[in-house]
């Protein structure tokens, strides 16, 4: 095993409470490693997580860089609750330049992986250039070696965490790997996260993380540490953390609970969004799914235990296991590919995780092949003889292989579903479900016109996390759905809110009951330092702000605001042809700009980019 570089961190002196203080840098040209303070001026001005990651994105990363070459920069960052004893917030991001859209992309995790990071000394990870050879990288008790990978590189995920367990003799170890998929640079390719850890697995699921890795030739990343992270209210913490777990019980669901409540409300995408109801839902939804669960897992030091580990026995899909399928998977390979066999969706969920996929994005893509094949667009001869149409599942459990190997159709479906539409011409863009090049998740938003906003403004593209509107349009019904009042505020407050959680690296599971009140309390107690609501919700504005910056920086504007024909103009008939239309549209983007303190074409006003300019390179 060759080792290209050592670095050893004395992290006995001052440091800032509630964080690790050091930021790993690892050059993957030359090899080198070094380290540097965690600045507490940025740590105060964008908490940790996502907000520091893209704030050192914005100092590290120049303007222009192709996502996929050594330019780019990959930063793993942990937020000040990482680590703690506090449940649901054992999150992390990684932020970087997405390969699939071309701009500015957060991706966050769970696990174990960022709650070692602190463990072992640092609050993230820096890796630029690329390295000539495979290599992988060992995190331990501050510090680091790069040893080469070329015994594993070609190794799934699963095989990749093994073999590295046993190099280092610790089944304990959390390691961040890459799959095939991410060796062959497909566009949204994932990285998979503590595959052997006994807990919760997870992934850096959107955007092409998987790919930025393989670009750079690094399959994988461990991290394992002894240290403390030292709080500033110790008590208190123990207090709060008993707290949150009365509070937090398991949960025996997760998210597939959803299948029934989004089709009821016509607005679970079918067909690759031509219908927003699955008349095969019942075969697929949280009671079917429970005959197949074996156990519950959880994140460190969670009580909900919303990881769920299926098992399929018997039948053409034996043997299949998965942490999983949440409800986007259970969607993207089911109603979008018109797929009712539950152990299908649990084979092509287990084969994703294994060769380092996009679960929603690779059932988006094959969802959209098919319409194509069922239009005219592609023939048998496109397809490799393949029958690719709506329902056929072991065509679709068939097709992760070839994309992540980029194999006959798969090479083309590989480059995500904008660019395959772009090639196979003839209208398929109309019909191509994506925003800035990411593809939707499992909301039809003509059944909730504030996800159709929040889908067009998000941060990183097509992406239902950064405002979740369905708790307010569809189940509490705070809104009415089929409307634009309101949607504006609403989008951006979610956003604003959105950006804190995941810079203190809180999960969605525990937004229920860790609001913006508790997340004061949990910096107050772990830093020592005092901020109300209003601060903590101006930091998330912020943050929203710099990432359109880096945005705009790449060349967005308000033209790539927007949703695809399909989405705007077609009427969804079981909602009685319900449509958003272009002029809604428009009105709530410019009450969203005008809020926002942007110009009508999206960009953050002067005194804004100022205001962050100012702040990032003083």
């Amino acid at each position: 095993m060759n080792i290209f570089f050592i670095i050893c961190v004395n992290n006995d002196g001052p440091r800032m409470l509630g964080y690790a203080g050091r930021i790993l840098k690892v050059d993957l040209s030359s090899g080198s490693i070094e380290s540097c303070e965690t600045p507490e001026r940025l740590a105060r001005a964008f908490i940790g997580g996502r907000g520091l990651g893209a704030a050192f994105l914005y100092k590290e990363m120049p303007q222009g860089v192709d996502p996929l070459s050594e330019g780019n920069v990959l930063i793993f960052m942990t937020g000040p609750a990482t680590g703690l004893p506090i449940p649901a917030c054992a999150r992390w991001e990684a932020v970087t330049k997405s390969p699939l859209t071309g701009m500015y992309l957060c991706s966050s995790v769970g696990g174990f992986f960022g709650a070692r990071l602190k463990f072992a000394g640092f609050d993230g990870i820096i890796l630029s250039g690329k390295s000539r050879s495979p290599v992988w990288l060992d995190v331990v008790d501050g510090e680091a070696e790069l040893h080469d990978a070329g015994e594993i590189w070609g190794l799934n995920t699963e095989e990749t965490e093994i073999s590295i367990q046993r190099k280092l003799k610790d089944k304990r170890v959390s390691v961040a790997s890459i799959g095939p998929a991410g060796e062959n640079l497909v566009k949204f390719a994932s990285v998979q996260v503590d595959m052997r850890s006994g807990g919760r697995s997870g992934s850096l699921g959107r955007g092409g993380v998987g790919a930025v890795m393989g670009s750079k030739r690094i399959k994988a990343i461990a991290v394992r540490g002894r240290g403390k992270i030292e709080v500033a209210d110790e008590e208190g913490l123990n207090s709060l953390a008993r707290e949150l777990r009365k509070e937090l019980k398991l949960d025996e669901v997760g998210t597939p609970w959803l299948v029934d409540e989004i089709n009821e409300a016509g607005m679970f995408p079918t067909y690759n969004f031509q219908r927003g109801t699955f008349e095969g839902s019942r075969r697929i939804n949280a009671k079917a799914m429970r005959k197949f669960v074996k156990r519950h897992t959880a994140c460190h030091a969670c009580s909900i235990s919303c990881g769920k580990t299926t098992v399929v026995v018997g039948g053409r899909y034996d043997g299949s296991i998965v942490d999983g399928p949440d409800y986007e998977t259970i969607w993207s390979f089911g109603p979008q590919c018109g797929v009712d066999q539950f152990e299908a969706i649990v084979s092509a969920n287990m084969w994703c995780d294994l060769y380092g996929l996009d679960t929603i994005s690779t059932g988006n893509v094959i969802g959209f092949a098919m319409e194509c094949y069922e239009r005219g667009l592609l023939s048998e001869k496109d397809t490799g003889g393949l029958e690719l149409k709506f329902g056929n599942h072991e065509v679709a459990v068939g097709l992760v292989r070839k994309i992540a190997f980029r194999e006959g159709l798969g090479d083309l479906l590989a480059e995500g579903t904008l660019v395959a539409a772009k090639r196979i011409g003839r209208g398929a863009e109309s019909f191509a479900i994506q925003v800035k090049g990411m593809e939707l998740p499992a909301y039809d938003p003509r059944g909730a016109w504030g996800m159709a906003l929040g889908y067009a403004t998000a941060c990183r593209g097509g992406c239902h996390l950064k405002a979740w509107t369905i708790g307010d349009e569809v189940v509490a019904r705070r809104y009415e759905r089929f409307s634009t009042e309101g949607k504006a505020k609403l989008v951006m407050d979610f956003q604003n809110l959105r950006a804190v959680e995941d810079s203190f690296g809180l999960c969605v599971m525990g937004r229920k009951v860790i609001g913006k009140e508790e997340l004061a309390r949990i910096w107050a107690i772990t830093s020592g330092w005092n901020v109300s609501v209003s601060e903590l919700m101006r930091i998330g504005e912020r943050i929203y702000d710099l990432e359109r910056l880096l945005a705009v920086r790449d060349g967005i504007s308000r033209e790539d605001d927007t949703l695809p024909p399909r989405i705007l103009k077609d009427p969804l008939p079981n909602l009685d042809g319900s449509t958003i239309g272009e002029e809604n549209f428009e009105k709530m983007l410019d009450e969203y700009y005008a809020l926002r303190g942007w110009d009508r074409q999206g960009r953050p006003t002067r005194e804004k980019t100022q205001e962050l300019v100012d702040l990032l390179e003083t």
